[in-house]
């Protein structure tokens, strides 16, 4: 794997913003930062992302904000890499900075909703449903158009995102990024090795040795970085995968669990109910209309 680096994302020419549309059979940017503002939706695909010190499982029509030189990557579940043509990861986003429009465009008092908006995706914005249903037509006739059409039709998308209240933030309230270009290497890989073995009885000597560190010192490290520790970022990843069984299969509880790598039940429910402030039953119960 070579070495990512800080990402500077050129404009096509004389164009102050841009709208672009990627098709991959997964997605495959890895764990990176630049200094563009980005909103992204999901058209299709799943697997989980990560902002800043936020773990989560993505689908389709999954919509966020992110602020710049906030640091992200959106992992495809491994069935994007069994070559299903029909597991496709696909996306629309938009890329534009605080400048894009001129230093004191979003400056002037008709702008005070949007400015806010800018100043709130510095830690990552997710929107609810109401603001995915609106969004989702607008960015694929952004695609269409071009100059001033593409412009206005962008400025009415800041507008109804400045003004939603169906929002949650994606990164923790005390989080600060720590991250540099060499960092970020090393914690991909890191990503991706608990990615791959998180339903493995995981030692968090493997971890460290991904990283090429000793435990004490990676365990320092990944604190200082992510803010959280490496078991905690390890049951996250193992609360979404339960996400996933819970909603989307009709296991029981004691099989989820040791599908997404838990030794115990006790455990299980102890760390479920611990990230998402529910048990895995009424979990189950609040999200079963989805899919049954």
């Amino acid at each position: 794997m070579k070495v990512p680096r800080f990402i500077k994302i050129q404009f096509p020419e004389n164009r102050s913003f841009d709208v672009v549309k990627v098709v991959r059979p997964y997605f495959v940017v890895p764990w990176h930062f630049h200094p563009e503002i980005e909103i992204m939706l999901v058209t299709q695909g799943q697997g989980t992302r990560f902002v800043g010190d936020s773990v989560e499982r993505f689908e389709a029509t999954d919509l966020v904000m992110l602020g710049p030189n906030l640091a992200h990557v959106w992992k495809s579940d491994d069935t994007h890499f069994k070559g299903n043509q029909f597991s496709l990861a696909e996306a629309i986003y938009i890329v534009f900075t605080n400048d894009s429009f001129g230093k004191e465009f979003f400056s002037v008092p008709e702008m005070d909703k949007v400015r806010n908006l800018l100043m709130r995706s510095q830690k990552g914005i997710k929107f609810g449903a109401a603001t995915k249903k609106l969004m989702v037509s607008k960015f694929q006739e952004a695609l269409t158009l071009k100059g001033t059409e593409q412009f206005f039709l962008f400025m009415d998308i800041l507008q109804i995102l400045s003004e939603s209240t169906d929002y949650s933030y994606l990164c923790s309230e005390h989080y600060k990024q720590k991250l540099d270009a060499s960092d970020l290497h090393r914690l991909d890989s890191v990503l991706d090795y608990l990615l791959i073995n998180f339903k493995n009885d995981i030692k968090l000597e493997d971890v460290a040795s991904v990283a090429n560190m000793s435990v004490n010192a990676f365990c320092r490290y990944f604190k200082d970085r992510t803010n959280k520790t490496a078991i905690q970022f390890l049951n996250e990843i193992r609360i979404e995968h339960a996400h996933k069984m819970l909603t989307e299969t009709q296991l029981n509880v004691d099989q989820i669990s040791v599908d997404s790598g838990f030794k115990n039940v006790s455990n299980f429910y102890q760390q479920f109910q611990k990230v998402t402030g529910v048990s895995p039953l009424k979990f189950r119960k609040e999200h079963k209309d989805k899919f049954f």
